[in-house]
């Protein structure tokens, strides 16, 4: 992943906002940021959307004022979003994937979402501010209440929708942690984080994951490595979980590198989350579909 600028004019301060601007807008979720008066400082164009506006500067104050004003989002449930940002504003204690009360929207319909708390701190660790960002569940919601009305008939990709695939995420890049893990659990994943070698050692058994994503320049130690040790510990057991390594390099300079170390395949970074969607169905729930830029190594 190519890595912000580094300097210190404000040209360059405008360059690096704008480059993590561009990572933000990538994301499948509404992400918004706000001050310790609970300001809007920023959002990403999904945020912009849901208020039905062309772009931020199209409105001043707090979120809130604008989910209601905008968005036409209930009154008192958004009150209540307003209250949960600001208990992790003042405990400085991050959430994630909380599962929010329904929000019921203009057209008196329920949206479902789920919100991760995240405190922006300075330089002393002192809480300045807090990104949030909504994931939309409410197509999952939805199907969950039908499948529980008619189990036997609703079934999604022929698989029940209620089941959440358990995805281990094998990568040291903070930014590429938080895109890949928005990408996922926009897919209705439940993503766990390994920052190290190590630490994906420790997370991992036989069977407790339906897919590792691998990133191979590790700085404790290569990818290559971590994952010829999975297979070790899936060793004379059931289970071979899927494996896809990520790359910086082009695909196909390293595929045979891939193969060897018992992966099932490899990407060139960033992961689109087009390329996660057809990763799921195809070695979760199995669909005969091609996967964009995937190379499987095979010799």
């Amino acid at each position: 992943m190519a890595q912000p600028i580094k300097k210190g004019n404000q040209d360059d301060s405008f360059a690096n906002y704008q480059y993590y601007l561009d990572i933000i807008n990538c994301m499948p979720n509404i992400v918004y940021w706000i001050d310790m008066d609970c300001t809007l400082k920023g959002c990403n164009n999904n945020f912009v959307k849901l208020l039905g506006l062309k772009q931020m500067k199209d409105f001043v104050g707090t979120p809130y004022e604008q989910m209601i004003k905008f968005a036409n989002w209930d009154l008192e449930r958004t009150e209540e979003l307003r209250l949960d940002d600001m208990k992790v504003l003042f405990s400085g204690e991050a959430q994630h994937n909380v599962e929010e009360a329904p929000i019921l929207n203009k057209n008196n319909t329920p949206s479902y979402y789920l919100a991760t708390r995240v405190p922006l701190l300075d330089k002393k660790k002192q809480v300045v501010g807090l990104v949030v960002v909504l994931s939309d569940i409410t197509r999952y919601k939805t199907a969950d209440a039908q499948l529980i009305e008619s189990p036997h008939e609703l079934l999604v990709d022929a698989h029940p929708i209620n089941y959440v695939p358990n995805v281990l995420m094998v990568e040291d890049n903070f930014i590429a942690q938080k895109v890949e893990e928005a990408l996922l659990t926009a897919l209705h994943c439940h993503v766990d984080i390994a920052e190290s070698g190590d630490q994906a050692l420790h997370l991992f058994n036989p069977g407790k994951y339906d897919i590792v994503f691998m990133d191979i320049g590790l700085e404790d130690t290569s990818g290559y490595m971590v994952a010829k040790k999975l297979r070790q510990i899936e060793k004379d057991t059931i289970y071979h979980v899927p494996i896809i390594a990520l790359t910086s390099y082009q695909a196909d300079v390293v595929q045979y590198d891939v193969s060897d170390y018992f992966m099932d395949g490899v990407l060139t970074k960033p992961l689109t989350s087009e390329q996660a969607k057809q990763i799921i169905q195809h070695f979760i729930y199995h669909e005969n579909i091609l996967i964009n830029g995937l190379k499987s190594g095979a010799k």
